[in-house]
């Protein structure tokens, strides 16, 4: 999500500088990467050589696959295959997926077939127990906002759609330690709550390993659900939902317990109401892997609870917690940025000893003794020509620079630990 914001706010740049009111298909030309490798070029070449027309490349616009070209051994036979995501105009709006073989040295277009909607969310490759070959999942997303997702299997150059589903998040993973592929879906929301439903790959197809489950009446829609590494090297799920008040998230955790075949909530021993203890009040505050330890942390706004010493209206103390560890659960801790949307880790021995004001330039802050009369720091929101001594790139927030600078009293700090420690909310 974080490549797409900035490739969003690229081309609206680019846009605005060429003066023009893009298309749809010309903000995706914007987003495309900057030149096709060989092999991408080659596929497109041959896509092209098959319609009779350039097409539209469908790029995803979350995960980990952000081409619309995506190389595997779809059909188990020892030789890569390729797949492309388009919109042809002769086909009509909805994206359309076709598989490509090697044949005499070249690609060859050797099945297509027409998607579900008219974007594509996300793509992914999932190798099933019991299946020749890898099996493609694609994210689709409707102008309303509708979301499907469907399987694909390609088997003797025919490519067929093994299973689909409307949903609003979804994950990949071994959840249930069965050694395949776990698919977990959140169902759209209605109103009668989130529905929660698990599959495993059985014979190279998802089959339902419980009846939908709800997941808790007080979330009223799901904005992410992770996978989080745990200390027992089980997997865990950490869903963020809305509340009901706006700008509202809280956070729940569940768990698959082999004994019931069910997922089911996960308490941990630390709190006793797990969505009190995680509510905050920004839509920002996504969970994350925010130390990259292979465990999702849960953010916490520690403002009024103790922290008093911010005197600054859109930053926040905030805590990343990882409840489902014993030990150390607290990971990192520091001030986000609610209006410019990004977070710095600060040493976790300020946090009892500091006071942030508003620094001396538009949209900067200031780290100072809890007394006020020593700096520690100075971080900044600056256009892209803003000079300054002393200052050091953390990143940037669209055409913005985040900057800082290490102040004359600073300790247990450093450039390269406040670079380390900036994250993109």
């Amino acid at each position: 999500m974080k490549w797409a914001k900035r490739a969003v706010a690229l081309a609206a740049s680019l846009c605005l500088l060429a003066g023009c009111g893009a298309s749809p298909a010309g903000v995706e030309e914007l987003l495309r990467a900057p030149q096709l490798d060989g092999q991408q070029d080659q596929v497109e070449k041959a896509l092209i050589a098959y319609l009779g027309e350039t097409p539209q490349m469908k790029y995803p616009t979350t995960g980990e696959r952000l081409s619309p070209f995506v190389f595997d051994d779809w059909d188990g036979d020892g030789v890569t295959d390729a797949a492309a995501l388009y919109v042809s105009a002769a086909k009509g709006q909805n994206v359309h997926l076709a598989v490509l073989e090697m044949v005499d040295g070249e690609w060859t277009v050797t099945q297509e077939r027409e998607g579900l909607s008219t974007s594509v969310e996300s793509l992914e490759t999932a190798a099933l127990r019991g299946a020749q070959g890898t099996q493609l999942l694609v994210g689709y997303a409707g102008a309303s906002g509708e979301k499907y997702l469907a399987v694909y299997s390609y088997q003797n150059e025919t490519l067929n759609e093994v299973f689909h589903q409307a949903y609003s998040q979804y994950e990949l993973r071994d959840i249930s330690g069965s050694g395949g592929s776990d698919l977990v879906i959140i169902g759209p929301e209605t109103g009668s709550g989130l529905q929660l439903q698990m599959l495993t790959a059985q014979d190279g197809q998802f089959a339902p390993v419980m009846t939908p489950v709800s997941v808790g009446a007080q979330f009223t829609t799901c904005d992410g659900l992770y996978t989080s590494r745990g200390d027992d090297g089980s997997y865990y799920l950490i869903l963020d939902g809305q509340t009901g008040s706006a700008n509202t998230l809280a956070s729940m955790i569940l768990y698959y317990d082999a004994r019931l075949q069910q997922l089911v909530t996960f308490h941990p021993i630390t709190v006793e109401d797990l969505f009190d203890a995680t509510q905050r009040y920004s839509t920002l505050l996504k969970s994350q892997d925010i130390d990259d330890d292979g465990a999702v942390e849960i953010p916490t706004q520690l403002d009024g609870a103790g922290l008093d010493n911010l005197a600054v209206n859109r930053l926040s103390f905030v805590a990343w917690m990882d409840y489902t560890s014993e030990y150390q659960q607290e990971k990192s801790f520091g001030v986000a940025d609610l209006e410019y949307g990004y977070y710095l880790e600060l040493p976790a021995a300020w946090r009892e000893d500091i006071l942030i004001t508003d620094g001396d330039e538009t949209d900067s802050w200031q780290v100072r003794s809890a007394d006020g009369e020593q700096l520690y720091l100075t971080v900044r929101v600056a256009g892209p020509g803003a000079q300054g001594s002393g200052y050091v790139l953390l990143g940037n927030i669209g055409a913005r620079k985040v900057q800082a600078r290490l102040g004359p009293a600073a300790q247990q700090v450093s450039v390269t630990s406040l670079t380390r420690g900036f994250r993109v909310l």
